[in-house]
């Protein structure tokens, strides 16, 4: 009796203390999101018909007004002496004072079974963001078994008459799960796993690539004696192979907050989170753009264009944009990712190009010229078919170029041109197949069509030499 009464007087003084955090920095907070910031304390004390439930507010400015929604099985709702409100139905209005208030309620008794997850148990408050939550549960039912909360565990004592336990962890939710068989905590950076059977998924697969400090803390419990279930920062899943899901879900909700796309684009939070968190992707289609823009960079490009990907971290961006960053690693021009901002249209090449607007015989046209090892390249089917050519492919791959008197087939294998049956042997690099586009260089464009291509600083030009 004695171990119970110094326990009891250790919960009193653990109550009376309030949740202290810098006030200036909830200004900040409080003004950015236009609602009340404040912090709070929950009590469960839970008994064998009923659950006394007591929500206390600290911090709160005085004679600021809480709109408070209770559960809708609450009863015997009421605000705690010295604390002003008035309760309607199942809802209350509370006037801050003293910055610390308090309302009580009391629920239905525990649901029966060998696991459950707690059901609407929590008030909510209307325009208040509570930023830290400390939880205390008292269970005299002495049904044993193990709590687990959203919130991180700070204490655990099995006593005689009482099982207490006590959680702490920011926001304003605090899910409860009990199950009567115990189960094993794993901790991972970020995560914290319960189940029945240690975790044997490396640790490395499922961690996350940031701070703790700049994520919501997840807990995830591994059980089939429930339903899977998502619940605000706790997950239930059935099987331990599901933990990566969940990983891939963090990391590329990470994304979404820390760069952010325009509704439309908002997709390529997943691009993101494959490129640079090593994240399993959520659309296929992400996973394909890494794997072609690896393909086509070198290391230290690749290297220059993580960073540069890095860089838009808590800012505004967008497939233009992206398109721009890459553009300066590579020293070429691309539209990539704008031709590929639509997550449902099938996946548009990665082509660089020089960023010159190119003119045909003085009208613009819409394709560019690629530099590839010094040389600039020509497209060649699109180049030819805005002189006038036909093009069309034959067989064993030959493509075949007609206007006029003039017939040439192009064999990108065997890397020679017949030009009216007069054939020309190219060197190794004349013809190239960049991205499914083929290019024929500049020196060897000119030769065969009789075109010249004249560059200037601001445009390329393609005119006939007129012979």
């Amino acid at each position: 009796m004695k171990k119970v009464l110094l326990f009891s007087l250790f919960l009193f003084v653990v109550c009376g203390v309030l949740l202290t955090v810098q006030w200036i920095g909830y200004e900040k907070l409080s003004s950015a999101s236009g609602n009340i910031v404040a912090t709070q304390l929950l009590e469960l004390d839970i008994k064998k018909n009923e659950i006394e439930v007591k929500q206390t507010l600290y911090s709160i400015p005085d004679g600021t007004t809480v709109k408070v929604i209770f559960p809708a099985d609450a009863r015997e709702i009421s605000c705690a002496d010295g604390t002003d409100c008035e309760v309607g139905g199942q809802s209350a209005s509370l006037t801050a004072s003293g910055g610390v208030s308090t309302v009580q309620y009391k629920l239905p008794a525990l649901p029966g079974g060998q696991a459950f997850v707690l059901p609407n148990w929590q008030a909510v408050l209307e325009n208040v963001d509570v930023i830290k939550t400390e939880l205390l549960v008292t269970d005299h039912s002495k049904k044993g078994g193990q709590w687990i909360s959203s919130l991180a565990q700070t204490a655990n004592e099995q006593l005689s008459m009482i099982d207490f336990y006590s959680f702490k962890g920011e926001g304003h939710q605090a899910p409860l799960f009990w199950q009567k068989s115990p189960l094993e905590k794993t901790e991972f950076a970020g995560m914290t796993v319960y189940s029945a059977e240690p975790v044997s998924i490396p640790k490395e697969s499922i961690s996350f690539p940031f701070s703790k400090d700049e994520m919501d803390a997840q807990t995830v419990i591994i059980t089939g004696s429930v339903k899977p279930r998502q619940l605000d920062g706790l997950t239930i899943i059935g099987k331990e192979s599901e933990l990566r899901g969940i990983r891939t879900a963090v990391v590329t909700q990470y994304a979404e907050k820390h760069f952010i796309f325009p509704e439309e684009e908002k997709w390529l939070a997943s691009f993101v989170a494959v490129a640079l968190y090593d994240a399993q992707p959520m659309y296929m289609k992400a996973a394909r753009l890494d794997e072609r823009m690896m393909s086509a960079l070198t290391e230290s490009e690749q290297e220059k264009w993580k960073q540069a990907l890095f860089s838009f971290k808590g800012k505004e961006v967008t497939a233009e944009k992206l398109d721009e960053a890459l553009s300066a690693v590579k020293g070429e021009q691309t539209d990539f990712f704008q031709r590929n901002k639509q997550v449902n249209t099938p996946d548009a090449p990665l082509v660089f190009f020089d960023e010159r607007p190119v003119t045909v015989e003085g009208e613009p046209v819409s394709f560019h010229l690629k530099k590839k090892d010094g040389l600039l390249y020509v497209p060649l089917k699109e180049a030819v078919s805005s002189l006038g050519y036909t093009a069309s492919t034959v067989s064993g791959g030959e493509l075949l170029l007609k206007k006029e008197f003039e017939t040439f087939r192009v064999n990108v294998n065997e890397k020679r041109v017949l030009l009216n049956e007069h054939q020309y042997a190219l060197y190794e690099t004349a013809l190239q197949e960049i991205d499914g586009t083929l290019y024929i260089d500049k020196i060897w464009f000119q030769k065969l069509f009789l075109v010249e291509v004249v560059e200037r600083d601001e445009a390329i030009d393609l005119a006939s030499y007129g012979i």
